[in-house]
């Protein structure tokens, strides 16, 4: 059936649209799978590409990416209604390490751990000699370990210096703060590191759990979607969504709501897997981006850039990650078939969410060269909210 046109009407492939709701209710949870229309354009037809089972929390079913007729985009037809479900209590990102707000801390208890982040995040050859000796090799050791996946900007209006190395100065200034919003926050560890870099933070995250934790931790986050969340238009210089926007039922909507949140001439970042890569090809269904049912949308450089010009961004500038994460998950995914690989495989496909230094360095080069070619495994996007009358950027 791959590659034939069908129709989204009413009813149409009820058998197929029964058989995967059969499979998520078999395994105790109902998402009630409904079919859709194209989240971008809102054609009916499309063309089926590739079916997959959900490798990495194992719901069962079997779910159908698909690919629009009309413009070309590739998303989950049928597709679930119930998000919260496709995410367990064991969800890696929403089981991370809870950064702790640090305004709370004394300055004593801050400058504790300064001190103590400062040792931890030393490269382990500056510790000895005569390797810290060598010419180049601190500004080499920060340039293959730069995936491009989480850029941490400064606010424009801080004058803040910034080392070389990507440390963080601790004489920043503290009023005024600009104000910045991560969607998708999670624990909040994008929150923390937007924080001591002069950021004024809240977030929105979507699943009670982690929100939670976020917020207990010292974070102003809301729970639910970022429709939900009440916040008033123009608000904030920065808004950040970090593997995010593939999960939103409506892409165009969501990206309309950041556009109204940011103060002209505010920066939105985004991250999302790069479905045009080489790697979604040669691994079709066990893409560990893929991460069926949770990716509802699947998107590619040229679509992206479509939709943040209609919705109103300008300077549009997407960069491809220099992570080779997903193919160490894919190549895992595969390995598992056989019953002598399957240690191994279950080892590789927890890669992404546990990376070893070790092996990040070693596959680095070939990472760079990829993201060169313009085939990086995900996607980073600057955009620019448009300002309404000519001059400069209008600054927090």
């Amino acid at each position: 059936m791959t590659g034939t046109e069908q129709i989204g009407t009413e009813g149409r492939d009820a058998e197929n649209r029964d058989a995967a709701e059969r499979g998520a209710l078999a395994g105790g949870v109902d998402l009630r799978l409904r079919t859709i229309e194209c989240p971008l354009c809102g054609s009916e037809r499309f063309s089926e590409l590739l079916r997959g089972r959900d490798v990495r929390c194992g719901l069962e079913g079997r779910f159908v990416v698909v690919g629009c007729s009309a413009c070309g985009h590739q998303y989950l037809n049928p597709a679930p209604g119930a998000l919260e479900a496709c995410y367990p209590a064991d969800y890696a990102p929403h089981v991370a390490v809870v950064p702790r707000n640090e305004a709370e801390d004394t300055d004593a208890e801050a400058g504790v751990r300064a001190s103590e982040g400062a040792k931890v995040g030393r490269p382990w050859y500056l510790r000895y000699l005569p390797l810290k000796q060598i010419p180049g090799l601190r500004r080499l050791y920060y340039w293959l370990l730069d995936d491009r996946t989480q850029p941490v900007p400064l606010p424009e209006d801080l004058s803040v210096g910034d080392a070389a190395d990507g440390a963080v100065r601790t004489d920043r200034l503290r009023a005024p703060r600009a104000r910045a919003l991560e969607v998708g926050c999670a624990t909040g560890s994008y929150l923390a590191a937007l924080h001591r870099r002069g950021w004024a933070v809240q977030g929105v995250e979507l699943c009670e759990g982690p929100a939670r934790a976020a917020v207990a931790a010292g974070w102003t986050v809301h729970q639910g979607t970022l429709e939900t969340a009440g916040l008033a238009d123009e608000t904030f210089g920065l808004v950040a969504a970090w593997m995010v926007l593939e999960h939103v039922p409506r892409p165009v909507d969501t990206l309309a709501a950041m556009h109204r949140l940011l103060r002209p001439g505010g920066l939105l970042l985004l991250g999302v897997p790069n479905a045009g890569c080489w790697q979604r090809w040669l691994f079709g269904a066990d893409w560990y981006c893929l991460d069926l049912p949770r990716h509802l949308q699947h998107f590619t450089e040229a679509r992206l850039r479509a939709v943040l010009a209609s919705v109103g961004f300008g300077q549009i500038e997407i960069l491809h990650h220099r992570t080779l994460s997903g193919l160490v998950g894919s190549l895992g995914i595969v390995l598992q078939r056989w019953k002598v690989l399957e240690r191994p495989g279950r080892w590789l496909q927890g890669y992404p969410e546990r990376p070893q230094l070790a092996l990040q360095l070693f596959l680095a080069p070939l990472a760079i060269v990829l993201s060169l070619l313009g085939q990086g495994e995900g996607l980073t996007i600057r955009a620019r909210k448009r300002v309404p009358e000519a001059g400069h950027f209008v600054k927090e």
